[in-house]
């Protein structure tokens, strides 16, 4: 027993040793050991010792540690130990590379360091690549984008396409396009290959560039050299002639030789010119070359009401949001008269604002029947054919490429009426009548179908009511009625479904706000609850940016007066996100989402 207990002890002691032992063994790390290092092995090269290779370029030799280049370089590295006859050799003849690039290579291999410059960075960026020295490439990318100007960006595109380099491409393209103008006036302009001209000339990108200084810089390339004639069609074909001025067109486009010449080029003017001296018929003749040069989206605000009572003028105003992710309106050239609860709807990026009315009036003694289009990209008004009815809170919507205007009322009283406006025709016609007479509805389109909803009717139930109407049938029927009786409340069609927002709710002789928010699927015949507003909004206007239906103004009936503030619905989230201020508290604004050109943005 005392054998076996003291047997016992010992293991015991044994083990909190070795315990002990492990508890102390610890890593540390010497910081400037690889400094060091680095120091010791150029120290060596630059004494001359321990060399063991030679490489030569162009009867040029370099005397080198081939651990060192190995340990930088996957071609190095392949080369010395993936059993390639240079392995063994103490003389590498190296081709692909030149002198220059080669010794800045092995400057950087010793060193960690690189000095560049406009003069040798093409041979040492080469070299990089080819040595597969990825560091290097990367400071060579570095230097190129802080060398970047209008002298130099052409030749530093040529090197991003040379050497596959998409992240020096992308920053040369971004220069580019912001410079344009400027780059096109250099030597190095008129060597552009026709392929990055026509990529340039086809974008929507381009920063201030009107469409004749494009066009004088392609026939500055054009003529050039002679046996580029034939492309003219190729390049003039991206020059958007229907959007230059009608004096342009006259003095600085049919005047040059090539676009009378070319057949191609001749169909291009002449586009132009039919563009230009028929407005109505300019929905036809949408193409790559009517198109806006930009791809954002701006929110387009016009008129609306202060609901004063000591004075009945309204709003003029013209006021853009320049994109999603903006937070403060900015103002545009106003309208030529004020309008305030007109409608307003968008075809080919021309901006329809119908009927509403003029002056302030609490009913539909102010009604009008007047039409404009607007040019965004000319800033130009058309007044277009008046509605045969005068209309005020009824709704205007764009169905297969024409305009239908529904309901509303007027001093006769509410309508049931419903007209469709013809652009090309600039006629408006009658089309198949609301089952009831609706005012303060609101309406959207969804899948080839309009949908009105709620409003004044005839009973309360006509507050929830959904109308659909099929133009192929020309019909009107009812669909399921929404959870919640609404009027003078916001609509919207998005991801498949319609979404109704805001209004307000009639009880005896009070108003009250109705926050709630919900979408309805057309394949279901279904409504689902939302999350509901933060604040009431009826006679606001409606827009949809982005997957984003922003709600704009109105009336507050918790606060019973108007508002300025923007609620922002995030429609793939289910949330309300932080709220824009309008800079007037308005009722009865029109808005729309609409590509503006960069001259209006910077007006």
């Amino acid at each position: 027993m005392a054998e076996s207990g003291g047997g016992e002890f010992g293991t015991d002691q044994q083990s909190s040793a070795i315990e002990k032992s492990n508890t102390s063994r610890c890593s540390f790390c010497a910081p400037a050991h690889s400094t060091t290092l680095l120091q010791g092995l150029a120290a060596l090269w630059a004494q001359g010792q321990l060399l063991d290779v030679v490489l030569t370029v162009n009867d040029q030799a370099f005397h080198v540690h081939r651990v060192v280049l190995a340990a930088c370089s996957d071609y190095f590295r392949a080369m010395f130990t993936g059993g390639m006859r240079e392995a063994t050799q103490d003389v590498i003849e190296l081709r692909g590379v030149s002198a220059k690039g080669l010794k800045h290579i092995i400057d950087f291999a010793y060193s960690a360091e690189v000095t560049l410059d406009l003069d040798c960075i093409q041979d040492v960026l080469g070299a990089a690549v080819f040595l597969q020295m990825e560091p290097v490439v990367q400071l060579c990318e570095e230097f190129l984008k802080s060398a970047m100007s209008v002298e130099t960006c052409l030749n530093i595109g040529q090197m991003a396409t040379t050497f596959s380099l998409a992240s020096l491409k992308e920053s040369v393209d971004t220069f580019t396009f912001k410079h344009f103008l400027q780059i096109s006036e250099e030597e190095d302009f008129l060597h552009l290959p026709l392929e990055r001209l026509v990529f340039f000339l086809q974008s929507n990108k381009l920063q201030d560039c009107s469409e004749i200084n494009l066009f004088q810089a392609a026939i500055r390339w054009l003529q050039h050299d002679p046996s580029r004639r034939p492309t003219a069609s190729r390049v003039l074909c991206h020059v958007r002639f229907p959007l230059m001025k009608s004096s342009e067109l006259v003095d600085n486009v049919q005047t040059v030789d090539i676009m009378v010449e070319d057949v191609s080029c001749r169909q291009y003017l002449l586009e132009a010119f039919n563009y230009q001296i028929l407005p109505f018929r300019q929905h036809e003749m949408q193409s790559a070359r009517t198109a806006i040069r930009s791809d954002v989206l701006s929110l387009i605000t016009f008129g609306g009401t202060p609901y004063t009572d000591n004075d009945r003028t309204v709003s003029a105003k013209v006021y853009h949001l320049p994109d999603a992710d903006a937070r403060q309106f900015k103002e545009l050239t106003a309208m030529e008269m004020g309008c305030s609860h007109a409608c307003v709807a968008l075809l080919d990026n021309f901006v329809y604002v119908v009927g509403g009315q003029h002056m302030q009036y609490r009913s539909g003694e102010g009604a009008m029947d007047v039409c404009f289009r607007y040019d965004p990209h000319l800033n130009r008004w058309l007044r277009i054919q008046a509605m045969q009815e005068s209309r005020i809170q009824f709704q205007l919507n764009v169905l297969q490429g024409a305009l239908f205007a529904t309901g509303g009322r007027n001093r006769s009283g509410s309508l049931a009426s419903v007209e469709r406006y013809c652009p090309r025709k600039n006629e408006w016609g009658y089309v198949c009548s609301l089952k009831r007479r609706t005012w303060g509805h609101a309406g959207a389109t969804l899948g080839e179908k309009l949908y009105i909803s709620g409003g004044y009717g005839v009973s309360v139930e006509d507050k929830r009511a959904l109308h659909c109407y099929d133009p192929t049938e020309d019909q009107w029927d009812f669909r399921s009625p929404m959870n919640e009786p609404r009027v003078l409340h916001a609509m919207m069609g998005a991801n498949g479904r319609i979404y109704v927002l805001g209004g307000r709710m009639d009880h005896v002789d009070r108003c009250f706000d109705v926050l709630a928010v919900e979408c309805y699927v057309p394949e279901t015949d279904l409504w689902t609850t939302l999350s509901p507003m933060r604040a009431g909004q009826s006679e606001a206007g409606c827009c949809l940016l982005q997957k984003k239906i922003y709600i704009v103004g109105g009336y507050n009936w918790h606060l019973n007066n108007v508002t300025s503030v923007v609620q922002v619905y995030n429609t793939e989230s289910d949330e309300w996100e932080r709220d824009l201020h309008f800079p007037e508290s308005f009722a009865g604004i029109a808005c729309t989402p609409a590509i503006l050109p960069q001259s209006a943005l910077q007006r």
